[in-house]
């Protein structure tokens, strides 16, 4: 009866825990000398899978398919200052529960600087609240 007792209290705050609402917010790392942006983006109906990195310098490559070779670009001084000012005020807000979302894109997100890194997903539908809606639009611009 014990053993009984106590596995109905475990799955009963299990069950409270599972049914929070709250919001997990990220700042993005101030940027220093060398840092980096990659995003990898996946999913969707035709299975995308495929991935952009850009450099303090400017520089970035673009992977169309998982494997397979890059497509090297440089950013135009605008470039960089537009996307040095979109990660200087990110804040991403991501829920704890995210709903079900069919073909949908997930975007894995890392920004590092400074030995300090931010790591995030997101998918389509929680996109456009979390704050780095533009941010993806800028990296899904250069991945076209």
């Amino acid at each position: 009866m014990r053993k009984y007792i106590f596995t109905l209290f475990i799955l009963f705050t299990l069950s409270i825990s599972a049914c929070r609402s709250e919001e997990i917010t990220h700042a993005a790392p101030i940027l220093e000398d060398d840092w980096y942006v990659r995003m990898i983006q996946t999913g969707g109906f035709a299975g995308v899978n495929r991935a952009i990195e850009v450099l303090s310098d400017g520089s970035y490559t673009v992977y169309q398919q998982a494997g397979g070779e890059g497509i090297k670009g440089n950013l135009s001084e605008t470039e960089l200052a537009q996307l040095e000012e979109i990660i200087k005020n990110l804040e991403v807000s991501i829920p704890a529960i995210k709903g079900g979302c069919a073909d949908c894109f997930f975007y894995d997100i890392e920004i590092q600087s400074g030995g300090r890194k931010m790591v995030f997903q997101l998918e389509d539908v929680s996109l456009p609240d979390s704050g780095a809606g533009e941010l993806v639009t800028f990296l899904t611009g250069l991945m076209q």
